[in-house]
């Protein structure tokens, strides 16, 4: 359960959102099956696509196209829906606050890009060879245009792959990185001002 709580303070009132520790656990385990879930899309997408360059069957590269749809569809699209809703969600209730650390903020525009990215380019991309192989089979290696869609779902789905990698390791290290650079300016601020306490009259 979330309730919220009234911070009085001389600028306003701020209103902050907590959550039961319970709550929080199962929030953090949704967010990472569903992070888990949309790489691991990704990655079975980049290897069913790998094996479309070897196949000598129609049947068979329809099959890998329209695996390629299916995941994308069941898997990819609603784990990067449920991964970004969660990880918002972790965001107001640890009151860690979106624009407070640079890292959040960081993830949420690139989380933002690759979701918008792989809804408006790379899922459509992906569905055309779906569309082509079942109108096509094996005719679709020489159709030029199946050949550039295939080469730009193929490089774009790389970079989203590591995209969604970089956005793992930055949650890792991230946020140690800001708590060890907080401890020497909180030490060098206090000393200034027992320096300034000791020099008054």
């Amino acid at each position: 359960m979330a309730s919220a709580s009234t911070d009085q303070r001389p600028g306003g009132t701020a209103m902050q959102l907590q959550a039961h520790p319970m709550t929080r656990q199962i929030l953090k385990c949704i967010h990472l099956t569903a992070v888990c879930t949309w790489i691991g899309g990704g990655l079975a997408v980049l290897v069913l696509l790998d094996n479309d360059r070897f196949t000598r069957n129609g049947d068979e590269l329809f099959a890998f196209n329209h695996a390629i749809r299916s995941i994308d569809d069941c898997l990819i699209k609603p784990a990067a829906v449920i991964s970004s809703a969660s990880g918002l969600l972790l965001c107001l209730l640890i009151n860690w606050r979106l624009a407070r650390h640079g890292w959040i903020v960081g993830k949420g525009i690139l989380t933002l890009g690759a979701i918008l990215f792989g809804a408006f380019c790379l899922g459509p991309w992906l569905r055309d060879l779906s569309d082509l192989t079942d109108a096509n089979r094996l005719a679709v290696f020489d159709n030029g245009n199946y050949a550039h869609t295939y080469l730009f779902g193929a490089i774009s789905s790389i970079i989203q792959t590591l995209l969604l990698v970089s956005l793992v390791l930055i949650s890792i290290f991230k946020p140690s990185f800001d708590q060890k650079r907080s401890f020497p300016r909180r030490k060098t601020w206090d000393s200034c001002f027992a320096f300034i306490s000791r020099a008054k009259p």
